[in-house]
């Protein structure tokens, strides 16, 4: 099956060249892919937000079919609705870790980032090791939209602490070292950016990749 697979790419490749506009046409769907919807996956999340909803109608108190409806809604670049479920189902557990967490990352994708903050930072003080640290690496992005780089290489600093196997943690934090001019600093997050690839599983790189080629065009400048 190896030498077939071979042999079918070189003759598919062959073909390609002959015709150019095919070629390009294949680069650009590959380069585009992460933004072009794939509707199966578009299908089943209109399906998961319709039996979440028949759960909550069912239960209203229902919180866990609150917050997985409010995740789908962020991913989903919805986070108006999300913050009205979240809202809901924090009236019942207000000092919830998830659920403020949550409600932080549904402010930063409104691009409120000073509301963003405050559940941001309550959510570690109620659980520091919250979704593997994934606060701190928000509300480092919203210290940087804010231009405060001192205090989001805190935040990136203490996710990296949490989340070491996170290549993405470490690019950003140094790029917000490069913000404040560090460039010493910027270079050894970068270096450990390399070493930790070097490190994690090739399930965790297949994930990781995309900031570890950005982490290479750090390079060229750092």
């Amino acid at each position: 099956m190896g030498y077939f697979s071979y042999y079918l790419g070189w003759i598919l490749l062959t073909y390609l060249v002959q015709y150019p506009p095919l070629l390009v046409g294949l680069v650009v769907l590959f380069v585009l892919r992460r933004f072009v919807p794939d509707p199966w996956v578009l299908f089943r999340t209109m399906g998961r937000i319709q039996a979440l909803r028949r759960q909550i109608d069912a239960n209203p108190a229902n919180v866990t079919a609150r917050r997985d409806l409010a995740m789908v809604y962020v991913e989903r670049l919805r986070p108006g609705r999300a913050l009205e479920l979240l809202d809901e189902a924090r009236k019942r557990f207000p000092d919830d870790a998830e659920l403020l967490y949550l409600s932080g990352l549904a402010q930063f994708k409104r691009r409120d980032y000073e509301k963003a903050l405050e559940p941001l930072v309550k959510s570690v003080q109620m659980d520091p090791r919250v979704r593997f640290g994934e606060p701190y690496l928000v509300a480092g992005d919203a210290l940087r939209k804010l231009g405060r780089d001192e205090e989001a290489i805190d935040a990136y600093e203490r996710f990296v602490s949490t989340n070491s196997s996170s290549i993405e943690g470490h690019v950003k934090l140094a790029l917000a070292f490069r913000a404040t001019k560090d460039e010493a600093a910027a270079k050894k997050a970068l270096d450990e950016a390399f070493a930790t690839w070097g490190q994690i599983p090739g399930y965790k790189r297949r994930k990781e990749l995309q900031w570890w080629l950005y982490a290479w065009i750090c390079r060229l400048f750092v």
